[in-house]
């Protein structure tokens, strides 16, 4: 018999599931986020991010493989084992337009992928400061549209969460974060237009052009998330899995021991 939990994510594509992390935790993850990124990542979508962080941020893997974290991974895997990838991802005020995280799958070529009740591929996010369902910063989902190549015309629904919340959500969904304001826009066309011409990291100056106006406007809170993909150990969690080691192999790192340890323990397979 299917949890409410694992009932949501197969009918509607998303759940919530509250108070997963401490406050300490959840500070923990912030100063981890603003510590790396302030020198390290990659400028994107006019913030900065780190690919395979698990892998790459000191500290990163101890909290997201904590107990009240593998508790839920192994209700949602339940009766499988849970499957770690090798996505994890920590951002720092990025953009964000509608898109689908399964289209740099090959599978996505296949439509089918979104009829098949045996896709059960997940990301945990994790948004580090409270957002309200009406928030332009908050993600936001279309319910169903995993289950569909276009959720073009289904309803959306903004997700209300505070720091220590996790967001699920199936990679075939439909969902957008950090909207782009015209201001951001307006921005980023003419920096696209002057960079190739001026000779200038058009990425990094979008980043740091938005940095400049979020503190000439004193809006000065930093908005960070943590993201983390899963699945129960069967096929299609492999492919995938296969899939995110083949496009950040050249990041790959060992996990400490202490943590290899403990997802051998709770039977948790590790992105190796």
């Amino acid at each position: 018999m299917p949890t409410r939990l694992q009932q949501d994510l197969k009918e509607n594509g998303f759940a919530i599931v509250r108070n997963i992390l401490t406050p300490e935790q959840v500070r923990s993850l912030r100063a981890m986020t603003q510590g790396h990124l302030k020198s390290s990542g990659w400028y994107n979508y006019g913030g900065k991010l780190q690919v395979q962080a698990m892998h790459v941020v000191p500290g990163l893997a101890e909290i997201l493989t904590s107990e009240s974290v593998l508790r839920v991974l192994k209700e949602i895997a339940h009766p499988l084992d849970v499957e770690l990838t090798f996505e994890c991802d920590v951002m720092i005020n990025t953009t964000s337009t509608w898109h689908k995280d399964i289209v740099h799958h090959p599978a996505f070529k296949d439509s089918g992928i979104f009829s098949d009740d045996a896709f059960r591929v997940y990301k945990m996010a994790f948004y580090l400061q409270e957002q309200e369902s009406t928030s332009r910063s908050t993600l936001k989902v279309k319910p169903g549209s995993h289950m569909r190549t276009d959720g073009s015309g289904l309803p959306v629904e903004g997700t209300s969460v505070r720091p220590g919340d996790a967001i699920i959500f199936d990679v075939r969904i439909d969902h957008v974060g950090q909207m782009p304001t015209v201001t951001d826009k307006l921005l980023r066309k003419t920096l696209v237009a002057l960079g190739p011409r001026l000779g200038f990291d058009v990425q990094k100056a979008f980043t740091k052009s938005r940095s400049i106006l979020r503190a000439a406007s004193g809006k000065m809170s930093d908005r960070m998330a943590v993201f983390m993909t899963f699945g129960p150990s069967e096929a299609w969690t492999h492919t995938y899995a296969e899939a995110a080691r083949y496009r950040h192999k050249e990041l790959a790192r060992t996990l400490d021991d202490a943590v290899l340890s403990r997802l051998a323990r709770d039977h948790v397979i590790a992105p190796s």
